[in-house]
């Protein structure tokens, strides 16, 4: 009887072993994968944040190209008005 307890504590010791062996792999299996989706990630969110950047960049040059039409435009404007109050005699206040 001593020796079916010694021989089953043996086999259920050795597949607690291979349990941990299998489970160690699994793990590392998992790591590398999850290794490898971080790094797919963050090569993503660099590319999406130099495309931002990129964008920006763009509207800033666009908003500079409206400002500087905005103020030629108002400057036509203005010489045009003053032009017509001087033809029409009408004096600035």
């Amino acid at each position: 009887m001593v020796e079916i307890v010694i021989i089953v504590s043996i086999i259920s010791s050795i597949l607690s072993i291979i349990l941990a062996v299998f489970a160690i792999l699994f793990s590392r299996r998992v790591e590398k994968r999850l290794k490898k989706n971080f790094q797919r990630l963050k090569y993503i969110m660099d590319e999406n944040h130099e495309r931002t950047k990129e964008v920006l960049e763009n509207i800033d040059q666009e908003a500079d190209a409206i400002k500087k039409t905005v103020y030629e435009s108002q400057r036509e404007l203005r010489e045009t008005l003053d032009g017509i109050m001087e033809k029409c005699g009408i004096m600035k206040k």
